[in-house]
């Protein structure tokens, strides 16, 4: 075997591992793991990460038994997550099964603040009560990352003087029309005015004839 093949075959026994670890539903990075209820193994964090404001991502649920080491399907029926963004309300989703992935789970939503997320899963699991709490930070999952942390690129910030020409710019304009406005008025009233008139005069006129 040649030095060239051998790296091509430690390549390709490198990105075999990779998927295969990558498609188990207990692996994945930037998760807390940890063992619930004395038999059950969460393993939880984001979707997508880096999880980012304002877009589509989500939790992340993996669920194995510790006792047979296989997952635990069928929790969408007796778990639910509540969701929270640091001291702001709480609101409570259905965790839904992910396709092709036995105990897996997701419950979809945009995170619309950076910063701290706290998941909490509540219900039962064979019959035993669950209330596990999951918060983001260092050694656990990430944090949600400010969406102009990797906006590129950059989207420009309003310069104020630009703002206030452009208001200027309008408010003139406004003026101006406003005063086209009264002057068409005037005229629409002057003509008005005029046509009364003619017409008084016309019927004056009418009535001296049939006298006459």
């Amino acid at each position: 075997m040649t030095r060239f093949g051998g790296w091509k075959g430690l390549a390709v026994l490198i990105a075999a591992a990779a998927l295969v670890f990558g498609a188990v539903p207990g692996t994945a990075l930037a998760h807390e793991r940890r063992v619930v209820a004395g038999k059950y193994q969460f393993v939880v964090g984001f979707l997508n990460e880096p999880a980012v404001q304002g877009q589509l991502n989500g939790v992340d649920l993996r669920v194995t038994s510790t006792e047979t080491n296989q997952p635990v399907t069928g929790l969408e029926k007796t778990l639910k997550v509540r969701v929270r963004a640091g001291g702001g309300p709480e609101k409570e989703f259905d965790l839904q099964p992910r396709f092709n992935m036995p105990g897996a789970y997701a419950a979809y939503f945009i995170p619309s603040r950076p910063g701290g997320y706290v998941f909490t899963f509540v219900g039962t699991i064979d019959g035993q009560q669950i209330n596990e709490v999951f918060q983001s930070g260092p050694g656990r999952f990430d944090d949600v990352r400010p969406a102009d942390e990797l906006a590129f690129p950059p989207v420009a910030a309003l310069d104020p003087a630009q703002i206030d020409q452009t208001v200027s710019a309008l408010s003139r304009r406004v003026a101006d029309l406003e005063g086209a406005l009264g002057r068409l008025t005037a005229l629409a009233a002057a003509g008005l005015g005029l046509g009364l008139v003619g017409t008084g005069l016309g019927l004056a006129g009418l009535l001296r004839g049939r006298k006459g």
